[in-house]
């Protein structure tokens, strides 16, 4: 059987004026329990755009008038930029109001329910799964990982999550002329997400290395975690990929690769892979190859990123290794 190539992100619009409808929507649409709280006459229009990236979900979504939600925790990480109108959460003796420009986590495991009051509320969000988080934490999906704080740490870090939400969203927008490198890229989005989301708001990930970890940070680990890359390198593999394969956590394979080798298992791949296109490019014969291809098959996101590491590696352009120039 032949398998069928992805189509890419799938977008989805829904609008309604019905209050059951609207409950329906948002209890399947954001895998969290959402309870409206309004009379029909209040109801006026919802408005919702998804975009379904498979590995990440984005979210346009506009609630009419002054409606009231009950949200209890799920397996999801929810996070919501406000574009317009207001939100405010009632946890217990703790409330917490956003206005646009606002960045807030409104979702996460394990999270005690609580009570939402929005207010002509536009926002754009974010649903990643959890289990996302712990491989890019380095974390069995067993061990806690409790956040803290549904705002960011600071206005830096709410900046920092405003940048790489603008840059998914552009990077969203062109998904249609993504050529057949279309899940690396969804790939490495997530896991930019993911660490972002680690990186912004305050959560129980300790970033100290373990005693286990340098302990784990052996040549032995080092020596697996090359073999896997070498193996894999033209594959979509992550950081927690070449973790598991050595039996390790995602910081003792870090720690072995700046102990041993000086240089971190990113930029060890990308030099295997680098390699190999160099192979491949003095192999080709020009008439029939080009450096796109070579680039996509090595899994570099650009031909303009590819030449400019190889530029840098080797001194040369790829166009003049493949022409022998």
């Amino acid at each position: 059987m032949t398998a069928t190539a992805w189509p890419g992100p799938q977008r989805h619009e829904f609008t309604t004026t019905d209050p059951m409808q609207a409950r329906e929507y948002l209890d399947q649409a954001f895998g969290t329990r959402l309870l409206l709280r309004s009379s029909r006459d209040s109801m006026t229009r919802l408005a919702a755009t998804l975009t379904n990236a498979g590995s990440f979900t984005l979210s346009d979504l506009t609630l009419p008038g002054d409606l009231t939600l009950d949200v209890t925790g799920s397996d999801t990480i929810v996070i919501g930029t406000i574009i317009e109108g207001t939100v405010q959460f009632d946890r217990g003796k703790d409330t917490d109001r956003y206005q646009p420009g606002d960045v807030a986590l409104g979702s996460w495991p394990g999270q005690a329910s609580y009570t939402s009051h929005t207010h002509r509320l536009r926002c754009r969000g974010l649903i990643l799964p959890v289990s996302l988080l712990h491989a890019v934490a380095g974390r069995a999906p067993s061990a806690p990982l409790r956040f803290l704080s549904p705002r960011p740490a600071s206005p830096a870090d709410r900046t920092r999550w405003t940048n790489t939400s603008a840059y998914i969203d552009t990077l969203m927008a062109s998904a249609e002329h993504w050529p057949e490198t279309r899940p690396l890229i969804i790939g490495s989005t997530a896991r930019l997400l993911a660490a972002t989301i680690l990186v912004v708001f305050p959560n129980t990930w300790d970033t100290d290395p373990a005693a286990r970890d340098r302990n784990d940070a052996s040549t032995a680990t080092l020596r697996r975690a090359i073999a896997f890359i070498d193996e894999h390198a033209a594959q979509d593999i992550s950081l927690a990929d070449v973790a598991a394969a050595a039996h390790v956590t995602i910081r003792a394979v870090q720690i072995a690769f700046r102990r041993h080798y000086d240089i971190t298992p990113a930029g060890y791949l990308r030099r295997i892979r680098l390699e190999r296109a160099r192979q491949e490019l003095l192999a080709a014969d020009p008439a029939r190859e080009s450096v796109t291809a070579v680039a996509y098959r090595w899994r570099f996101v650009s031909p303009g990123q590819f030449s400019a590491a190889y530029r840098q590696a080797y001194g040369v352009t790829p166009d003049q290794t493949l022409r022998q120039d």
